[in-house]
């Protein structure tokens, strides 16, 4: 199965995840949608990373130094995403439904690039070695 096809089934088992939770709290509990927003992608967090690295980018580096660039990754992608939210929210006065789901299409393509480029990078052989 293609890498981004892959990516794309992943994300949308932690759209479900992290809008599910969003979209309770924001709706049962009364937080504000930057508080709901936040716990959506944290509570979906570790089921990205588990099945980013074992389904869609299998055979990758899995060093604790994955595991760190996968959170800075994930914290670049996430502050990208809470601005859109809060502009379109905010600034634009746009649902707090719909400016999340702008503000996740920004996510899904940024958090695409880093995995690939900079989290799950394939190892490199060097005279037999391999490079995380």
């Amino acid at each position: 199965m293609n890498e981004l096809i892959k990516y794309m089934i992943v994300g949308l088992i932690n759209t479900a995840i992290g809008y599910g939770v969003f979209w309770m709290l924001l709706r049962w509990v009364g937080c504000s949608p930057e508080l709901a927003n936040a716990i959506g992608y944290v509570i979906a967090l570790s089921v990205a990373f588990y099945l980013n690295r074992f389904f869609v980018f299998a055979g990758a580096n899995s060093s604790m130094s994955s595991i760190l660039r996968f959170f800075v990754a994930f914290a670049a992608a996430f502050l990208l995403n809470q601005a859109v939210l809060i502009v379109f929210f905010r600034i634009f006065l746009v649902p707090a439904e719909i400016a999340q789901a702008f503000a996740m299409i920004v996510y899904t393509v940024i958090f695409y690039l880093l995995n690939k480029f900079y989290v799950f990078r394939a190892l490199k052989s060097i005279r037999g070695g391999e490079v995380p």
